[in-house]
């Protein structure tokens, strides 16, 4: 295990697998959203031609466990990738998640800003099941099935931490 892709909605626990599991093999740990978004907020895409660029870099490291929720990011990585790992947890647990860690978890510097998008994050995050998006459910279990390395697929954090311990 030296290139895993983990996807899933927002505050299924994407960064907090990532974060152990990157420690514990030795690999890069990457948040797209990085990769997505400018510093200091979620109002501003990055230009294409610098998201492509990183991308590339990332494909030329030996070891790295990438996660998020962009599909059209993440769709490109399987073909590079040994592991997916598919956090499918149901949308309640999630939505607890996310308000636990609450708007504070915002790189927005603007305090209003920072609300309305931690609002619409919860908006857009709820409508994961029913959007068509690359973003969606129905594209993540796309990716997960046609994947031919090997994968996981859990829908309690129960499964997780389990999983996590194994190493």
């Amino acid at each position: 295990m030296k290139r895993v892709v983990i996807i899933g909605n927002s505050g299924a626990g994407k960064s907090w697998l990532s974060a152990r599991l990157s420690a514990k093999i030795g690999a890069r740990d990457v948040n797209l959203d990085t990769f997505y978004w400018e510093p200091g907020g979620y109002s501003n895409k990055r230009p294409t031609e610098v998201i492509d660029s990183d991308l590339k870099q990332l494909l030329s490291e030996d070891a790295w466990v990438v996660e998020g929720v962009f599909g059209a990011l993440v769709e490109e990585l399987p073909e590079f990738a040994d592991t997916l790992i598919f956090i499918d947890i149901d949308w309640t647990k999630c939505e607890e998640s996310l308000r636990l860690r609450g708007q504070n978890v915002s790189e927005e510097t603007n305090a209003e800003l920072a609300k309305n998008n931690f609002q619409a994050l919860i908006q857009w995050a709820s409508e994961y099941y029913s959007r068509k998006s690359k973003s969606s459910h129905s594209y993540h279990r796309q990716l997960f099935e046609k994947f031919v390395g090997v994968k996981f697929h859990f829908t309690r954090r129960e499964d997780v931490t389990s999983f996590l311990d194994t190493f």
